[in-house]
């Protein structure tokens, strides 16, 4: 410890002995010697750069080498008055070094000494010769750097003297903050800021000069350069004249776009000091408001975080200062409790934040209004954002804004940029907390009824969903006969259909009102999967609500009144009427429904496949007639008076379109009706509740099923009656210029047939009206027609009645027989295997007749071994009759 001890005292006492030679040799060199000073004088205004530059380096290397004390203020005093003006000179030496250690040494010179205005008298106006003129004097971007940092040692260390050098400083700083040099530009917003703080009585005048400069660097390319401008700006009004917010306020907020987080957190920070530190902040909420709470919605966490603070602060400081405002006080009193119904997960303003916002909104809405339509997506979604935040703060305040609200937010709600949408929608449903129902509906359904988008439904459904269902009850019935309407709810629109079905949806989740209408439309109007899936999802949602088991029911339920409701001016009805549309989707969708309407789809169906009505139309009817008679036999089961509908639908349908007229459009109406015959006729034996709806109830209680079979026929004497209508167009048909017509014709025939051979009323006349034209499209130009003719044989001859007397009808077989051997002979191979197979069913008819034909004509057939096994098949026919 003692050595320790005497090492340190040893080490003092050299240090105070250097420091003791050092002054003595300083003293030597500056006050007591004279020739010293004179010559570091003459060397620093000597030609020659190098005498210059190492007296330059000799008073660094003396007085302010880092490491050595420096001396006290009187010799320090003393060598400045002998070397200001020498080094002030050098200012303007042609050496860039040398003007570099001028600057150097006469920032370390004023930052020692003490403050006086005769450090700065000659200083001040040197750096504005230099910096000040549009064409800098000063070259070198380093050299200007250093002068700028020279000037913000004279702003703060010289406060008191500066007063007189306004003009000189404010021309430096308004001509160096625009430097290109982008160290510069830091240093002098830094050197404003500082200004505005040390002087700001004497700033205040000068303040604006520096706007337009600060601001050009706003959209500076580096980052750093525009954080700095931003914070100048802020000090600038809050030091300076405020009146230039309106030049600084719409900049600011373009940095709110910038891509900088920091520039971003930059504004916000200025704006939240101006909220609690700006002397008349009062009257420039409006111009500050949108930059707080913007920062609000900002993408980073923190510059969120640090806009809720500051707002709230702000909201703070308003209650404080105005607690004696009786106004106010009735307010802090009165509005204590929280509202029931709020946004849930936000947390609520303060009472301050909630009158600042407003007292101030009516300055603030056309703005936003004007915004939310800009041509920049960035703006409109900011827009869309600080409407969302000031609907929060001014609450129920918002109602007496709402008419020159509305009309923004359902352009905005049409907006191609999703971001904006999804905004803007959470701002309607912000309007649905706090805008009573008779005020909204009294402004949106009469906009809605003149020009209804998917936009104004979208804004609707989004304050319908979040009104509180106490105050919407009362509405709802209005409400849901308004989007009833056929103008409103038969668009074919899509995107209008999704937004119809979320008003739906608001609705039921608000109220449970039933809206089947409107739903069941927007599921008839779109062909989108979306569209049809939100519709059945809304059905099941409907069936909860009514206590039903399904959709099915649901549409049970429902049909009748949809149905209804479209029935009239049926044969007015096109292709593309929203009517055809919704009746089409009640027969797909439906069709287990609809079969317990016949006594409403029937007269449609009359109004529709009339003369008059629309051929194109007629015709998408009749093709979707033979859909649903073919692929919903569970639905037809339903149909309570089975064979009345078949009777309407042969009367009204089917029978009338058969008839022959020119034009291609009445011969695809001809196909198609031969298919809705077919189709009709395919379901001959069905399974179906042939009961009362008493005993139907019943069944259902007890969960049993009586299934019976039916015919398409009820007597014999109605197929008779049907037959007869139907069986001569069929003959002709078959003739038809259509491939599909003569196909299906053919097989109309065979169903007539068949179905007439189950209730045994065929006679040996039926079959000799028919068969021979049949027999004639075995020379068809088309192979599948000559294929098909020859299956109606073989059905139509299969009908033949136990009484049939052979011997008496025996040419009507012979006929039968020779034309059938002839294609025998057949060139394709395979039509002569089946007219081979056709023939050897035939043969039962008659075997001896045709065995004697085979023989008689045996040689003259190509096919003989066709021929031989036709005659063996048709002894073994004959050996097993007996």
């Amino acid at each position: 410890m003692a050595i320790t001890a005497l090492y340190e005292i040893s080490t003092e006492l050299k240090t105070n002995k250097d420091i003791k030679n050092k002054r003595i040799a300083l003293k030597e060199m500056s006050l007591e010697t004279e020739a010293g000073i004179n010559r570091i004088c003459l060397s620093l205004q000597a030609e020659n750069k190098e005498r210059r530059k190492h007296a330059l380096n000799e008073i660094i290397k003396t007085i302010f080498l880092e490491g050595q004390e420096i001396l006290d203020t009187d010799d320090l005093s003393q060598i400045w008055e002998n070397l200001n003006r020498p080094l002030i000179r050098l200012l303007n030496d042609q050496a860039e070094v040398c003007r570099d250690r001028a600057v150097e040494i006469l920032n370390k010179f004023l930052n020692l000494l003490p403050p006086h205005d005769k450090h700065i008298i000659y200083v001040i106006p040197v750096l504005s010769r230099r910096l000040s003129p549009e064409e800098y004097i000063e070259p070198s971007e380093e050299v200007r750097l250093k002068c700028i940092a020279l000037l913000k040692v004279i702003i703060l260390k010289y406060k008191d003297h500066i007063s007189v050098y306004m003009d000189e400083i404010i021309g430096i700083l308004a001509r160096t903050v625009r430097d290109n040099y982008p160290n510069a530009k830091r240093e002098s917003c830094e050197c404003i800021s500082e200004l505005g703080k040390t002087v700001p009585r004497h700033f205040y005048t000068y303040s604006e000069t520096l706007i337009k400069p600060i601001l050009s660097n706003f959209s500076h390319q580096h980052y750093r350069v525009r954080v700095a401008s931003v914070k100048t700006i802020g000090d600038v009004i809050q030091y300076g004249n405020s009146k230039s917010m309106e030049e600084v306020a719409t900049p600011l907020a373009e940095r709110l776009f910038d891509q900088s987080g920091v520039v971003r957190a930059a504004v916000v920070e200025v704006a939240g000091h101006w909220l609690v530190e700006l002397r008349d902040r009062y009257s420039w909420w409006h111009k500050i408001l949108p930059l707080i709470l913007t920062g609000l919605h900002d993408e980073i966490e923190t510059i969120r975080i640090t806009a809720a603070k500051m707002w709230d602060e702000a909201g703070q400081l308003y209650m404080k200062e105005n607690q004696n405002d009786e106004k106010f006080k009735d307010k802090m009193d009165f509005l204590t409790e929280e509202p029931k119904h709020y946004p849930p997960n936000i947390t609520r303003p303060n009472l301050g934040c909630r009158t600042i916002a407003q007292e101030n909104l009516c300055k603030l809405i056309n703005g936003i209004t004007r915004e939310l339509s800009d041509w920049m997506a960035d703006i409109r979604v900011r827009s869309a954002q600080l409407l969302c935040v000031l609907i929060l703060n001014i609450e129920q305040y918002v109602t007496q804004h709402i008419e020159k609200l509305l009309p923004a937010i359902y352009s905005a709600c049409n907006d191609e940029d999703k971001r904006v949408v999804d905004n803007i929608e959470i701002a309607a449903e912000y309007l649905g907390y706090f805008v009573p129902p008779q005020i909204y509906c009294h402004l949106a359904l009469p906009t809605l009824e003149s020009s209804p988008t998917a936009g104004h439904l979208r804004a609707f459904s989004a304050i319908i969903r979040c009104t509180e269902k106490s105050i919407l009850l009362p509405h709802i019935e209005k409400i849901s006969n308004f989007l009833q309407q056929s103008h409103i709810c038969r668009s074919k629109k899509s995107i209008y259909q999704q937004q119809l079905l979320s008003c739906c949806n608001s609705i039921i989740t608000v109220c449970n009102e039933n809206l089947f209408t409107v739903i069941f439309t927007s599921l008839a109007m779109s062909t989108e999967k979306f569209i049809h899936e939100e519709a059945d999802r809304l059905f099941g949602v409907l069936a909860s609500i009514e206590s039903l088991k399904d959709t099915e029911d649901v549409f049970l339920h429902h049909m009748k009144v949809m149905l209804m409701s479209i029935c009239d001016n049926c044969d007015s009805w096109t292709a593309h009427s929203p009517e055809h549309q919704i009746f089409r989707t009640c027969l797909i969708r439906a069709s287990t429904a609809a079969a317990h309407c016949t006594n409403i789809v029937l007269p449609i169906l009359q109004d529709i496949m009339s003369r008059n009505t629309d051929m194109e139309l007629r015709l998408l009817y009749l093709i979707l007639l033979s859909e649903y008679l073919l692929c919903n036999k569970q639905s037809l089961q339903c149909i309570v008076d089975f064979h009345k509908f078949v009777n309407q639908i042969l009367e009204i349908c089917i029978i009338p379109n058969l008839i022959w007229s020119a034009g291609r459009i009445s011969e695809a109406l001809r196909t198609a009706s031969i298919s809705c015959l077919c189709a009709l006729l395919q379901n001959d034996t069905l399974s179906a509740h042939l009961k009362d709806s008493v005993t139907i109830a019943k069944e259902e209680i007890n969960n049993e099923t009586n299934e019976c079979n039916i015919t398409i026929f009820s007597t014999v004497e109605n197929y008779l009656s049907v037959f007869e209508k139907v069986i001569p167009i069929l003959i002709t048909l078959v003739d038809d210029n259509a491939r599909k017509t003569r196909l299906y014709s053919l097989r109309a025939i065979c169903l007539m047939m068949s179905i007439g051979h189950k209730l045994s009323c065929i006679t040996e006349d039926h079959i000799h009206r028919v068969y021979a034209v049949v027999l004639k499209r075995l020379d068809d130009g088309c192979d599948d027609i000559r294929w098909a003719a020859l299956e109606a044989l073989v059905e139509i001859w299969a009908t033949i009645p136990k009484d049939y007397n052979l011997m008496s009808c025996k040419s009507y077989i012979d006929v039968l027989y020779t034309t059938v051997l002839i294609h025998l002979d057949d060139p394709e191979s395979k039509f002569q295997d089946f007219v081979l197979d056709v023939l050897m069913q035939l043969a039962k008819i008659y075997p001896e007749l045709l065995i004697e034909k085979l023989k008689n004509c045996q040689t003259n057939f190509r096919n003989q071994t066709g021929i031989q096994i036709l005659l063996n098949h048709c002894h073994e026919t004959l050996k097993n009759s007996y």
